[in-house]
């Protein structure tokens, strides 16, 4: 007789689940009003149909649209359908790999070169299978019935041979379509109504041999039309102020195809960074915090220790030198670790608030890439902080009191998001309880209103994340803070205690801004790039009216210089009202006409950015107000 299965829910009932039961049915009979809007759940933290049936006790979340989890598995679906569609349409096409992205998501093809034609007959198919509700069903196979499903498609074949023998393979039938994929998938076509394919291109990466040409299928997914609808207006704003064009336009920074994914900071970039990482260590400076730098790559034994071995491998560079495997470093927290254990510790060292600017690699999916908002080579805002279990939850409360300053700062909106325990964990279970629980008071008890995610966390901490939301109202991921109780452990950290003990710290993960390279490409579209006038590379233009009043700007430009402006000055030889729109269009904050009028009144005409026309003021009124508006961070000119 099988045993009955328990599940506790998201109110913390505990509900007996009838044999054979699905979560589907759970979910349904707990809450019949809202289970209309799931599309799958977690179970202990992993991502499962709604069809799936659980096998022992467990932890049981709904998940929806509005769930980052959610989100994904809409996008995956949709990726999903548009193969279906695909291989429908063009016979003998072969699959690869369709992942969700930033944006969307995006399915790779060995296939002849695809024409605009063939998208036609694409997407009438994907309207028949919508308007059917064709259901996702799963099928968990052995691996000799899995080669069989996959024969005749190369790619999916070496797929399923990277499969560990200890992990269970799985396919997912779509009406006559099936595909080798983990899933969790939506339950029907259905849920795909706002699906939208966004274009197609050549690319010439992934599959079994590497570089050969795949076509490549981009789109988005939603729910309904009416939330595609306006994705679609958003995205069209959105495009006008890509932050690509501008940091091109604005010469700040650039990409090419010899470094995919790594960025070239150009001076007028550069000046940027300079002004965060100023912003940031005054912020280090008053809380405390000390800098410091640790190697850009480790042995393989380090991210053994770490877990990144494990858990994190895929997504880092590799190397060998001395016959040894390195990894270039994707996280800073195990060179912190390691200046943490150089030598002993004692309790009145702690908290020990350890900041690092150090560049970051992660080995991203080219697919994935894009601009400045998912890079391969970063740097962050980072911190690590040791402290005792008793110091934890101040230090908490005075993270969460940066964060209110630092984006306020930049006028974003912002959200927390509490990521708990994925399936795969490192750690025993009570650790992250505590953990988790530590940090839900803090939100609660600190009035702040979040959204819970199970199975979002890291896999070695769970933590909250930051979504900002720029001026268009798109969400944006940028900082997160992370309460880990697993690596301190693992590195063996040690210090001495009050009572003569040796004890393992507690380690704070915190990065806010996140990295230099996301955050400034989400400020160039929040302000479409308007930075702030403490921001901008250049703050203020002098423009000579004739060439008579060059000597007269520069030196203003000079003084202006001198008073701690970021001042340059334009010739004469063009039109004046030339010269006004090119400084217009390089959005600077503010701009000086110099005439003889103003010479010889000792005044200046200035110019605001956002403001009509032009005041005249005296140097000194001009001056005060651009210096002002810079010590203060304001937003505005």
């Amino acid at each position: 007789m099988t045993a009955e299965v328990t599940a506790t829910l998201p109110d913390g009932t505990r509900r007996p689940l009838p044999p054979g039961g699905t979560v589907g049915d759970l979910l349904r009979a707990w809450n019949p009003q809202g289970a209309s809007h799931y599309l799958a759940a977690t179970w202990d933290g992993r991502s499962v149909d709604l069809s799936f049936v659980p096998a022992r006790d467990g932890t049981l979340v709904p998940l929806t649209f509005q769930d980052r989890a959610g989100r994904d598995i809409v996008q995956h679906s949709s990726a999903h359908l548009v193969a279906k569609a695909l291989v429908e349409a063009i016979p003998g096409a072969l699959p690869t790999a369709g992942p969700p992205t930033d944006e969307g998501f995006y399915y790779d093809f060995d296939v002849r070169p695809l024409t605009p034609d063939d998208l036609e007959s694409v997407r009438a198919t994907m309207g028949q299978d919508i308007a059917s509700n064709l259901p996702f069903e799963r099928l968990e196979v052995a691996r000799d019935e899995a080669n069989r499903l996959a024969a005749g498609n190369r790619h999916k074949l070496g797929y399923i041979a990277e499969i560990p023998e200890s992990e269970t393979v799985s396919f997912y039938r779509t009406g006559s379509f099936v595909d080798l994929c983990k899933g969790p998938h939506v339950p029907s076509t259905k849920w795909l109504a706002g699906l939208h394919i966004l274009g197609f291109s050549a690319i010439t990466a992934g599959g079994v041999r590497e570089g050969e040409p795949l076509q490549r299928v981009r789109g988005v997914g939603f729910p309904t039309k009416a939330e595609l609808e306006a994705y679609l207006k958003l995205r069209a704003e959105a495009e006008a102020r890509d932050h690509r064009t501008l940091g091109q336009k604005l010469e700040l920074f650039s990409f090419t195809d010899d470094a995919p994914g790594f960025p070239f900071w150009h001076p007028n970039g550069m000046v940027v960074v300079r002004e965060l990482e100023r912003f940031v260590t005054e912020h280090f400076a008053d809380d405390g915090y000390r800098e410091i730098r640790t190697p850009l790559m480790f042995a393989k034994s380090v991210f053994e220790t770490s877990g990144h071995w494990e858990h994190y491998r895929e997504n880092m560079f590799l190397t060998e030198a001395d016959g040894r495997e390195f990894g270039w470093k994707p996280m800073n927290c195990p060179g912190a670790m390691l200046i943490f254990r150089s030598r002993a510790r004692s309790y009145r060292e702690l908290p020990l608030r350890l900041a690092e600017f150090a560049p970051l690699h992660r080995f991203e999916p080219s697919g994935t890439l894009h601009g400045m908002t998912r890079v391969r080579e970063f740097v962050q805002d980072d911190a690590h902080l040791f402290v005792t279990e008793e110091q934890i939850e101040e230090e908490l409360v005075r993270l969460l009191k940066w964060i209110d300053r630092a984006f306020t700062t930049f006028r974003f909106t912002w959200s927390y998001e509490l990521s708990k325990r994925p399936a795969q964990f490192l750690g025993d279970s009570a650790k992250w309880d505590r953990a988790e629980e530590m940090l839900e008071r803090v939100l609660k008890s600190s009035g702040i209103e979040y959204r819970a995610s199970p199975g979002e966390g890291a896999f070695y901490a769970p933590k909250i994340d930051i979504h900002v939301r720029d001026s268009l109202g798109r969400p944006w991921q940028t900082g997160t803070i992370q309460l880990d109780y697993q690596m301190p452990a693992r590195f063996g950290l040690e210090y001495q205690g009050a009572d003569g003990h040796l004890h393992t710290p507690v380690v704070i993960h915190r990065t806010i801004l996140g990295s230099w390279e996301r955050f400034f490409g989400v400020l160039l579209e929040h302000t479409n790039g308007r930075l702030p006038p403490w921001l901008s590379p250049v703050q203020i233009r002098v423009l000579p009216l004739a060439d008579r009043h060059e000597a007269a700007a520069a030196a203003l430009a000079d003084r202006l210089h001198r008073a701690g402006l970021r001042a340059d000055q334009s010739g004469s030889a063009e039109s004046l009202s030339k010269r006004v729109r090119e400084t217009e269009i390089s959005r600077i904050p503010y701009a000086i006409v110099l005439g003889d009028q103003e010479i010889s009144a000792g005044t200046v005409a200035l110019r605001v950015r956002g403001e009509k026309g032009q005041k005249s003021v005296s140097e000194a009124d001009a001056q005060h107000r651009m210096v002002e508006a810079v010590r203060r961070r304001a937003f505005d000119p």
